[in-house]
Protein backbone atom coordinates (compact mmCIF):
# COMPACT_ATOMS: atom_id res chain seq x y z
CA UNK A 1 0.00 0.00 0.00
CA UNK A 2 1.22 3.87 -0.89
CA UNK A 3 1.80 6.12 1.62
CA UNK A 4 0.24 9.32 1.61
CA UNK A 5 3.66 11.09 0.69
CA UNK A 6 3.97 8.80 -2.24
CA UNK A 7 0.58 9.42 -3.10
CA UNK A 8 1.60 13.38 -2.79
CA UNK A 9 4.31 12.69 -4.71
CA UNK A 10 2.53 11.22 -7.81
CA UNK A 11 -0.17 13.38 -7.71
CA UNK A 12 1.27 16.48 -8.80
CA UNK A 13 4.85 17.60 -9.32
CA UNK A 14 5.94 21.13 -8.21
CA UNK A 15 7.43 23.43 -10.20
CA UNK A 16 11.28 23.08 -8.56
CA UNK A 17 12.04 26.47 -7.05
CA UNK A 18 15.09 26.96 -5.20
CA UNK A 19 15.64 28.16 -1.58
CA UNK A 20 17.67 31.23 -1.85
CA UNK A 21 17.32 31.76 -5.63
CA UNK A 22 13.37 31.80 -6.19
CA UNK A 23 12.75 32.34 -2.11
CA UNK A 24 14.11 32.70 0.97
CA UNK A 25 13.28 32.39 4.93
CA UNK A 26 12.19 35.17 6.91
CA UNK A 27 12.51 35.52 10.76
CA UNK A 28 10.43 37.61 12.22
CA UNK A 29 11.77 39.72 15.05
CA UNK A 30 10.60 38.52 18.56
CA UNK A 31 8.53 35.87 17.29
CA UNK A 32 8.39 32.08 16.19
CA UNK A 33 7.12 32.89 13.05
CA UNK A 34 9.18 32.11 9.74
CA UNK A 35 7.78 33.99 6.58
CA UNK A 36 8.75 33.55 2.98
CA UNK A 37 9.82 36.49 0.56
CA UNK A 38 9.64 35.40 -2.84
CA UNK A 39 12.89 36.54 -4.83
CA UNK A 40 12.39 36.17 -8.32
CA UNK A 41 9.24 36.54 -11.35
CA UNK A 42 6.05 38.38 -11.49
CA UNK A 43 5.81 38.18 -7.65
CA UNK A 44 9.08 39.32 -6.40
CA UNK A 45 9.08 41.30 -3.15
CA UNK A 46 6.30 39.93 -1.42
CA UNK A 47 6.40 38.37 1.93
CA UNK A 48 3.61 36.17 3.58
CA UNK A 49 3.85 33.39 6.07
CA UNK A 50 1.67 30.05 6.07
CA UNK A 51 -1.09 29.29 8.40
CA UNK A 52 -2.67 26.45 9.20
CA UNK A 53 -0.99 24.00 5.79
CA UNK A 54 -1.96 20.15 6.27
CA UNK A 55 -1.86 17.40 3.70
CA UNK A 56 -5.60 15.81 3.67
CA UNK A 57 -6.40 12.31 2.42
CA UNK A 58 -9.45 11.36 0.44
CA UNK A 59 -8.70 7.76 -1.50
CA UNK A 60 -5.73 7.72 -3.56
CA UNK A 61 -5.33 11.50 -3.94
CA UNK A 62 -3.95 13.74 -1.42
CA UNK A 63 -4.55 17.48 -1.49
CA UNK A 64 -2.29 20.43 0.06
CA UNK A 65 -4.44 22.86 2.17
CA UNK A 66 -2.83 26.05 3.40
CA UNK A 67 -3.66 29.81 4.60
CA UNK A 68 -1.57 32.95 4.02
CA UNK A 69 -1.24 36.24 4.93
CA UNK A 70 1.01 39.05 3.08
CA UNK A 71 2.89 40.68 5.47
CA UNK A 72 4.86 42.86 2.66
CA UNK A 73 3.02 43.21 -0.69
CA UNK A 74 5.87 45.22 -2.95
CA UNK A 75 4.09 46.61 -5.58
CA UNK A 76 1.11 44.64 -5.66
CA UNK A 77 -2.36 44.73 -4.17
CA UNK A 78 -2.69 42.27 -1.17
CA UNK A 79 -6.54 41.78 -2.39
CA UNK A 80 -5.53 41.23 -5.85
CA UNK A 81 -2.99 38.54 -4.83
CA UNK A 82 -5.27 37.11 -2.41
CA UNK A 83 -7.39 36.54 -5.87
CA UNK A 84 -4.98 35.34 -7.90
CA UNK A 85 -4.77 31.84 -8.68
CA UNK A 86 -1.10 31.85 -10.03
CA UNK A 87 0.04 33.55 -6.68
CA UNK A 88 -1.80 30.98 -4.77
CA UNK A 89 -0.25 27.87 -6.89
CA UNK A 90 3.24 29.36 -6.74
CA UNK A 91 2.53 29.55 -3.25
CA UNK A 92 1.50 25.66 -2.91
CA UNK A 93 5.04 25.12 -5.23
CA UNK A 94 6.97 26.91 -2.38
CA UNK A 95 5.35 24.86 0.50
CA UNK A 96 5.50 21.43 -1.76
CA UNK A 97 9.42 22.01 -1.59
CA UNK A 98 9.94 23.25 2.09
CA UNK A 99 8.18 19.83 2.51
CA UNK A 100 10.26 18.22 0.13
CA UNK A 101 13.77 19.84 1.54
CA UNK A 102 12.12 18.96 5.26
CA UNK A 103 14.81 17.13 6.66
CA UNK A 104 17.86 19.26 5.35
CA UNK A 105 17.28 22.42 7.67
CA UNK A 106 19.94 23.09 10.29
CA UNK A 107 17.12 24.63 12.21
CA UNK A 108 13.54 23.64 12.90
CA UNK A 109 11.21 26.45 11.16
CA UNK A 110 7.69 27.27 12.93
CA UNK A 111 4.82 28.46 10.91
CA UNK A 112 1.83 30.42 11.83
CA UNK A 113 -0.64 27.34 13.06
CA UNK A 114 -4.03 28.86 13.89
CA UNK A 115 -6.76 28.31 11.03
CA UNK A 116 -7.16 30.35 8.67
CA UNK A 117 -10.46 32.15 7.49
CA UNK A 118 -9.98 31.14 4.13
Amino acid sequence: METLWEMLQFWKKPKKLKIDEDFQFHDFPETDLTGIRILKGPYAGVLYYYTNASVEESGHLATLKFGFMIVESDNHSKNDLEKDENYVIMLGDILSEIILMEGNFESPRTFYSEKSDL
